[in-house]
Order: C-alpha cells, then sequence, then structure tokens
C-alpha cells in the first residue's frame, strides 16, 4: 500500500496574528489545520484551494507559500483509504486569510468547529507530538519565530 497525496493548509489571519484550526466531528480532540486529499489530475495548490473552499465554504484566501516539509503519517491499525493507502503524504501550504469572519461556512460532514488561536496556543489543540513537531517546522520556516505579520511585511 502506498501514501495518498494530501495537502494541509495553514490559514492564519494578519489583522490579531492568529492561525485558524478546524475540529473534525468523529473524535472529541480532533484539531487540525485544514487539510485535504490531491484529487487525480490536480496539482497540490489546486487541492489546496479546492480544499479551503469546500471545508471553509468561501475563497477569500492567498496562498503564500509551499513548504520544503512533507509529513507523511499512517493511518490507524486496521483501517486503510480506499484500501490502497495506508496513510497520507501531507503537502503544507502557509495562506492567508483575507475574507470576514461571517464568510467562514463549515462543510459540516467534515468539521464542526473552528478556532482563531496564537501559535503559542496550537499545542493545547494538536495531540499528536509528531505533527506538532512537523506544524513546529513548517511554522519555523516560514515565519522564522516572528508573528505572522512581522515577517511578511519584512519579506515584502
Amino acid at each position: 500500500m502506498r501514501y495518498r497525496p494530501n495537502v494541509s493548509m495553514i490559514v492564519f489571519r494578519k489583522s490579531d496574528d492568529k492561525f485558524l484550526l478546524v475540529h473534525k466531528p468523529r473524535k472529541n480532540h480532533a484539531w487540525q489545520f485544514p487539510q485535504g486529499g490531491v484529487d487525480p489530475g490536480e496539482d497540490n495548490e489546486e487541492a489546496a484551494r479546492r480544499e479551503l473552499q469546500e471545508e471553509l465554504g468561501n475563497t477569500k484566501f492567498r496562498i503564500l507559500g509551499k513548504s520544503n516539509h512533507v509529513y507523511f503519517y499512517e493511518f490507524p491499525i486496521g483501517y486503510s483509504r480506499d484500501g490502497i493507502y495506508k496513510g497520507h503524504k501531507q503537502t503544507y501550504f502557509v495562506v492567508e486569510f483575507t475574507g470576514e469572519e461571517h464568510e467562514i461556512t463549515l462543510h459540516e460532514d467534515e468539521l464542526d468547529d473552528y478556532r482563531w488561536v496564537h501559535e503559542a496556543e496550537i499545542p493545547e489543540y494538536i495531540e499528536s507530538d509528531e505533527y506538532l513537531a512537523k506544524l513546529k517546522l513548517v511554522l519555523h520556516e516560514f515565519f522564522k519565530g516572528k508573528v505572522p505579520s512581522q515577517s511578511l511585511s519584512e519579506s515584502s
């Protein structure tokens, strides 16, 4: 079995330097960044845009970059996706939300809640140490220890 191509979008809001975490309804503590599979014929950026539209109900996002870090993870024992995938190969994008709060409409079959949190609060929501370690690498890659608005204004 192989890994399914997947994208994860680290979405932030420049106005208050907060990141968007979404909650999956199938687990009590299943907080993560928006993510989803890459469909046949799509490239990773197309998949990222489609997943944001599907999960959050709008297109008010600006992709700022793609990470050099790729995260491989395996599904729980006994689970396989479509009978051929043993896990995901996840590519990260850093994305700025350019819309208004009221414009977020969750896809209720996939998500049941969302929160805007500061970077320091992310570990309170993410259960997997491995996932959290990868997120820290990606955040450092883009923001180099600075809050997003400072880092992005310096690179503009």
